[in-house]
């Protein structure tokens, strides 16, 4: 897959696209894939093949070259012929496109558009407490979605999200990427933000508060917890109580706080 700065352009795209749909085609004679023939004549080249709709793609012997180098394409060079043949990594690419194209969310965007709004409101905005509901929420809609091998698409996202909301939406998905705790995979970018995350074990670990969490994470995402509840909290001697627990865990440290979080969740003391 191609990085982001070397994403090939449109007449590219259109040609490979045009072979990856076509070569899959069994011949209505044979019943075998055939190549797609690009035939060299003085004024350039014609394609031929049985499931190429009309009209065919423009290309050149230039462009050609240019997605064989890209690992798009094989040629099988021949005088006067060439056959080419889509590669595993060219049909990947479509795939790619196909995935982030698609302005349909996969699932519910309502989580996420409310701890967005939420985070919108906090004092500081970057802080784990007010980005961890972001993260979760996240992952609630790939789980909605069907758990994709290939994470979340990111565009579908932007289009369901308030116009107000999207700049810290940018922002929050960036340094929820620099943290390790979502994948970008290459390709391309959507309004700054990739256009596909997967989610990562670091996010899961963290997520989840399974033991193997770092003591130190533990102890965040407990307070993350508890800044929602108390934020959410509307009996105000609860809201005392959990602010009490929050400020006594920050008073014992992060450090010792979180040596004993994983004792506990590793079967008591």
């Amino acid at each position: 897959m191609p990085d982001q700065a070397a994403v090939p352009g449109p007449d590219l795209i259109a040609a490979l696209r045009a072979f990856v749909d076509a070569h899959p085609t069994p011949h209505p004679g044979t019943g075998d894939r055939e190549p797609i023939y690009y035939f060299i004549h003085s004024g350039g080249g014609t394609l031929q093949h049985h499931a190429l709709l009309d009209p065919a793609p423009k290309v050149d012997q230039a462009l050609l070259e240019e997605m064989h180098l890209a690992g798009l394409l094989d040629i099988d060079y021949s005088q006067g012929t060439w056959a080419l043949t889509p590669t595993p990594e060219g049909r990947k690419l479509i795939e790619y496109l196909d995935r982030v194209d698609n302005r349909e969310p996969v699932a519910d965007v309502a989580p996420i558009a409310e701890a967005l709004a939420a985070q919108a409101d906090s004092p500081n905005k970057l802080a784990w407490p007010a980005v961890r509901p972001v993260l979760a929420a996240i992952r609630v809609y790939w789980e909605a979605g069907g758990f994709s091998q290939h994470g979340v698409q990111t565009p579908a996202l932007l289009d369901a999200l308030p116009d107000e909301h999207q700049g810290l939406f940018g922002v929050t998905m960036r340094r929820l990427v620099e943290g390790g705790y979502l994948y970008e995979t290459p390709g391309l970018a959507a309004n700054g933000i990739p256009a596909e995350v997967a989610i990562t074990e670091r996010a899961h670990t963290v997520l989840d508060g399974w033991p193997g969490a770092p003591p130190d994470e533990l102890v965040q995402n407990l307070l993350a917890v508890l800044a929602a509840a108390i934020a959410e909290e509307p009996d105000p001697a609860s809201k005392s109580r959990l602010e009490r627990l929050a400020g006594t865990i920050r008073d014992v440290g992060v450090e010792a706080a979180g040596d004993i979080l994983v004792r506990v969740m590793m079967g008591g003391l």
